[in-house]
């Protein structure tokens, strides 16, 4: 494997320590003690190198080298490690272009943290142009995505391979990926694209009811039952069933699906007449179905008859290609609903691609929309400071000067709303967007629940 980082020290104890920890995260190192030879290296294989690590106290000092670099390859990731404290060697180099600038007297520590920033860096494969659109192309036409991504792309893939098929799908992965939308690109690449698509929500719907939603029931059948009612399998004959948050179905619910998947019918509750049914069925699951298994939450096999077709939708975390394409079409989108002509600046974008969207598209479509409403013509990075700044001490730690420090009262009033947001909002995202389940999640009233989300402006976002 060619080394993805050079360190540059002339300190043969700091270069074994660097290719030590390093080693640890299986990231080769290139460690010489000479400026000249890496700078002469790097310009042989310009596009090798996706870091480098420099002493700033060499025969040729850190900011030269900087310079030297960021002149053959801007993109390389330059880190100075220096003992020189001072503010004029840190301007220096950030001057020169180095990426950061670190202490030594916690070599280890940073290094430690640079590891970390390298494993991101070598594992990240830069697009080429004709990928770029090869992948944004295909990505889009499969799955009406917007996306650029590999792992995107993976899935894309797979969703053609599998469209055509009869077997039985499992899509798997975090809230807010996107589950629903790679189901129904199963569906609409498939020769059922004519016939419906029923999506349900298996966690949305009270357990004494979910039977009846999915295989109907006969008028008398229960107290309410004024009616016959052909529930949501039968209304999908011939097309697509997508059972979404299938880990949240009950074990006895789990036994007659079992019968439906091998029977290929259903019979309505309240009868004992069996429907015979053509469905393919898609399910989905943010749970890890094999821990649910272990746990005795969830039928093994049922798993095995769901899991034929497995396609896994990655995290925005794994496919950060895939951040920008997004919040530019959320943009356009409401420019078009607008008839505004609202950008976004380029440090925001830069911003929002490095930042950890723990709900995923759902959370980043949510932070673009609040953005797009609190901005004018140009959407900056501080429109996002409420989602980007969630962390108390970050806030703490920002704060420059006297003048600058809050009230106790202010401070403590600031992040105590800013951390209401976010729990009312992840209690909607694991609930897929239905109020009255977040309301039941957090344990409060719903009219509560309503009530604190007008106050906090959160009302615009979702609806129930």
């Amino acid at each position: 494997m060619k080394p993805k980082v050079i360190v540059v020290d002339d300190d043969a104890y700091c270069l074994t320590t660097i290719k030590s920890l390093f080693a640890e995260k299986n990231i080769s190192v290139e460690a010489l003690s000479s400026a000249e030879q890496a700078i002469e290296l790097i310009a042989n294989y310009p596009t090798q190198f996706k870091m480098a690590i420099i002493d700033y106290q060499m025969p040729v000092p850190g900011d030269k080298v900087v310079r030297e670099i960021k002149h053959i390859n801007p993109e390389i990731y330059t880190v100075i490690l220096s003992a020189d404290e001072t503010k004029s060697a840190a301007t220096a180099c950030r001057d020169a272009g180095a990426d950061h600038f670190y202490r030594k007297e916690k070599s280890t520590d940073n290094i430690l943290l640079l590891a970390e920033v390298a494993l991101h860096k070598v594992k990240k494969k830069n697009l080429s142009e004709d990928e770029y659109h090869r992948n944004k192309t295909k990505i889009e036409r499969i799955l009406k995505l917007k996306g650029r991504s590999n792992a995107l792309l993976e899935v894309a893939e797979k969703v053609e391979v599998f469209s055509d098929a009869t077997e039985n799908v499992l899509i798997t992965g975090e809230s807010g990926v996107g589950k629903e939308q790679v189901a129904k690109a199963v569906h609409l690449n498939s020769t059922r694209k004519s016939k419906p698509f029923i999506p349900v929500n298996c966690g949305a719907i009270p357990s004494n009811l979910i039977e009846s939603e999915l295989f109907g029931h006969t008028k008398g059948a229960f107290t309410g039952a004024t009616e016959n009612k052909a529930g949501k399998f039968l209304a999908a004959n011939e097309g697509t069933i997508f059972l979404d948050e299938i880990g949240e179905m009950s074990l006895d619910l789990q036994v007659k699906l079992l019968r439906v998947l091998q029977e290929r019918e259903i019979v309505p509750v309240g009868s004992n007449r069996p429907i015979k049914l053509n469905v393919r069925v898609i399910a989905a699951t943010n749970r890890n179905l094999k821990k649910e298994i272990s746990a005795g939450r969830f039928r093994e096999d049922l798993y095995y008859r769901l899991n034929i077709l497995p396609i896994y939708v990655p995290s925005l975390s794994e496919r950060k290609e895939d951040i920008v394409p997004i919040v530019e079409f959320i943009i356009d989108k409401k420019n078009n609903e607008t008839g505004e002509i609202k950008t976004i600046t380029p440090a925001a974008l830069k911003t929002l691609e490095g930042h950890v969207w723990q709900g995923n598209v759902r959370e980043l479509d949510g932070a673009v929309r609040q953005a797009y409403a609190l901005s004018r013509e140009v959407i900056e990075t501080k429109a996002f400071a409420e989602y980007l700044n969630a962390d108390p001490s970050l806030k703490i730690e920002r704060i420059g000067s006297a003048e600058e420090f809050p009230s106790y009262k202010e401070f403590v009033k600031t992040i105590l709303n800013q951390i209401e947001r976010k729990y009312l909002e992840k209690a909607l995202i694991l609930t897929n967007g239905n109020k009255p389940k977040a309301a039941e999640l957090a344990k409060i009233p719903y009219t509560t629940y309503l009530n604190k989300r007008e106050k906090l402006g959160l009302d615009w976002k979702t609806e129930a």
